[in-house]
């Protein structure tokens, strides 16, 4: 899968990630007595997985189809955060922490690939990350403490 001749670790963080979100995923199924539900899922995933090898197009399909779900999953976090006026149990910390990792991710892109898609993701997502944040601060309840 070697289409853009990039270094190895490019292509194994992904990958990576995914395996640990099937593991949790398959945990989740098995402490909740629901694992013979797993066998549909794991079909879906296994084709998936094959058919993201088969062609260069649809590895560049799914990346720009990724930057286009996270970017509308923030925008729809950012609508719940205006309508309610009220960032509640929402950490700010987290969200600092995919600022700087969205930030890490240029500069490691630029250094390694330059690649475009790559980057515009990263931009995109490090925007509305910072913008989700920035709403987060401007929506915290302050409490006053009494002596």
């Amino acid at each position: 899968m070697n289409y853009y001749s990039y270094p190895l670790p490019t292509y194994v963080e992904y990958p990576i990630i995914i395996v640990q979100d099937i593991i949790l995923l398959l945990f989740v199924l098995h402490y909740n007595g629901k694992l013979k539900h797993a066998l549909p899922y794991t079909a879906i995933f296994a084709s998936g997985w094959y058919m993201l090898t088969l062609q260069k197009w649809i590895l560049d399909l799914t990346m720009n189809l990724s930057t286009l779900i996270s970017a509308a999953s923030k925008l729809v976090q950012l609508r719940y955060l205006w309508q309610t006026k009220d960032s509640g149990q929402v950490s700010a910390t987290t969200w600092g922490l995919a600022i700087y990792t969205c930030a890490t991710r240029i500069y490691t892109t630029l250094v390694t690939t330059n690649d475009a898609t790559v980057l515009i993701r990263f931009i995109v997502m490090l925007a509305l990350n910072t913008w989700v944040l920035a709403t987060v601060l401007y929506y915290r309840k302050t409490t006053k403490k009494t002596d």
